[in-house]
């Protein structure tokens, strides 16, 4: 199906989605690209939010708004692994929002606040700054997934 613009109801519906991940979807026009039960929305072109069996934003969303909610912060030397789709391991965070709990969604980025990817967290944010062992992180979203390489 060729992408075309979607309806204010549509939209409406997308903010909220969004809205319960923490993120302010700006106002503006959005357009949808369907494939094989997969979804897409644009916003000028650029590809914001991915739907499958879950909400995901997309990288070019997180940063442009530069959400202040459910961010994990990770050393420079783990951003070369997750751009490669490497789970996030505890010993590579700096810094994360407490509110974080078991199974967020949560949005990873570097020390310049650049988001290089979308994961879900195995453990609370208490339990991962305490520890800082093992896998906390399993990547959902990251630079030259499926998302990217289908929507781009």
């Amino acid at each position: 199906m060729a992408r075309h613009f979607v309806s204010k109801k549509d939209v409406k519906a997308l903010r909220e989605s969004l809205n319960a991940l923490g993120i302010s979807l700006p106002d503006v026009s959005v357009e949808i690209d369907e494939r094989k039960g997969e979804k897409c929305y644009f916003v000028n072109g650029k590809p914001y939010v991915y739907v499958s069996d879950r909400v995901i934003p997309t990288l070019f969303l997180l940063n442009e708004i530069q959400p202040e909610l459910m961010y994990v912060t990770v050393d420079d030397g783990a951003i070369p692994h997750i751009i490669n789709g490497a789970n996030v391991f505890a010993q590579g965070i700096i810094q994360m929002d407490p509110e974080i709990t078991e199974g967020s969604m949560v949005f990873i980025r570097n020390s310049r606040k650049q988001y290089v990817g979308v994961g879900l967290s195995k453990k609370s944010a208490s339990e991962i700054m305490e520890n800082k062992k093992g896998e906390a992180i399993t990547l959902i979203h990251f630079p030259g997934d499926k998302i990217m390489k289908a929507f781009t």
